[in-house]
């Protein structure tokens, strides 16, 4: 069995695309997430949530990706997830 480690998580494609950070009197575009998270403060995934639309925003942050085929083909794949995910027995 191979171990990996959270850097292994975070550099994954959906970590790495372009996203605009709107906060109260600006928009700054950030390079990927991860940029965004070390420049912000706020963790890589609670990012990836406020970027997909799951959570609204994070610290007072309104995140969004960059307007493109990137952001419709994971919003598309996170949809189809919750589609699929069934509960047969137990406290999955």
């Amino acid at each position: 069995m191979i171990k990996r480690n959270s850097s292994y998580k975070y550099s994954e494609r959906k970590y790495n695309i372009p996203i605009i950070g709107h906060f109260n009197n600006k928009s700054i575009r950030f390079n990927s997430i991860m940029e965004a998270s070390y420049i912000v403060d706020v963790s890589p995934y609670v990012i990836f949530e406020a970027c997909i639309g799951k959570i609204k925003k994070a610290r007072d942050i309104y995140f969004e990706y960059e307007n493109g085929t990137d952001w419709i083909k994971y919003k598309a794949s996170h949809i189809r997830q919750q589609r699929k995910y069934t509960k047969f027995m137990g406290f999955n």
